[in-house]
């Protein structure tokens, strides 16, 4: 209820930024046309240095380069092969593939670079390679993240687990149960992997981040309800940098929170705006080649980029 309080009212518990990465620039405004937003969730970059975002209720993919200029985009409403329904989330691999998470399908589909249509998987259910989907809470797959070894995993939000695929999407193994003990989840949303294969997965409603090694035996946890250093209200979005540390997208307290791969608190910045470096509900972050973080500023339509 608290939560629902303070969104409706447009504002976080974060209320004051802190040094943080400084910021370089944006790009993106509400509205249909290239470079233009309606409601960006899901940002993933590639080994190019180029940025994809998730323009959900556009129902596309846009891709851009690291400067945030326009270099094309793909999907119109529908649910036949490279068509959206709700796009909320997106990863890339090293072959320079793309996955796409349409929530609503429910489904995963696989692009080259260019938006060429490759392969799907998935539909409605609670078996092996299935995604559970309920409309009145928007629940259904919702993150995506891919590993080193080209191995694809898939946030199955409202069936409360994770779920291992391979790049053609042939089931391999899940887990996760509902809950709030270790390994159990209430509304998992963002997932990242680092370069060791570790999984990395935003736990909102319990306000965490839990940690995995690449078969789900859980390693670590760490966050509690709050607006403090290393608390976390309502994290949606995750990223890892070369180094393994972890940025966290702390959506409601309208900030961005890094740790190092133990959970230990490095630094924090952003607070509810929309001038430079402020955010309004920022859903997710990832990080380009060049170590500069890239932040879907969900309800400015915008992406913020910053130095590290």
């Amino acid at each position: 209820m608290v939560a629902a309080v303070l969104f409706a009212a447009g504002v976080g518990l974060a209320q004051s930024a802190s040094t943080g990465p400084t910021f370089v620039t944006e790009w993106g405004s509400y509205g249909r046309e290239d470079g233009q937003f309606r409601q960006p969730l899901g940002i993933a970059s590639d080994a190019s240095g180029n940025i994809y975002v998730a323009d959900r209720k556009n129902q596309r993919i846009q891709k851009f380069d690291a400067r945030g200029e326009p270099i094309t985009k793909w999907g119109i409403f529908g649910d036949e092969d490279g068509d959206f329904l709700y796009p909320v989330e997106v990863a890339t691999d090293a072959l320079g593939y793309v996955y796409v998470v349409d929530q609503k399908s429910p489904r995963v589909q696989k692009f080259d670079s260019e938006g060429n249509f490759v392969t799907q998987w998935g539909d409605y259910g609670t078996g092996d390679g299935q995604f559970h989907l309920d409309y009145r809470f928007h629940e259904g797959p919702a993150g995506i993240a891919t590993d080193t070894a080209g191995y694809v995993y898939i946030v199955d939000q409202g069936n409360l687990r994770i779920q291992k695929f391979d790049s053609d999407g042939n089931y391999i193994t899940q887990w996760g149960s509902s809950g709030n003990g270790d390994g159990q989840f209430r509304n998992p949303q963002g997932i990242a992997t680092d370069a060791f294969g570790n999984v990395y997965v935003a736990d909102p409603y319990n306000s965490r981040v839990q940690k995995f090694d690449s078969k789900g035996n859980f390693i670590t946890k760490w966050g509690r309800y709050g607006s403090g250093d290393g608390q976390l209200y309502y994290p949606e979005g995750l990223a890892t940098d070369r180094s393994g540390n972890v940025y966290v997208a702390d959506t409601y307290n309208n900030r961005i929170q890094k740790f190092d791969s133990k959970g230990n608190f490095i630094t924090e910045w952003g607070r509810y705006g929309s001038e430079d470096g402020e955010f309004n509900r920022p859903h997710s972050v990832t990080v380009g080649t060049s170590g500069n973080i890239y932040v879907a500023d969900t309800y400015n339509n915008r992406i913020q980029k910053f130095s590290p």
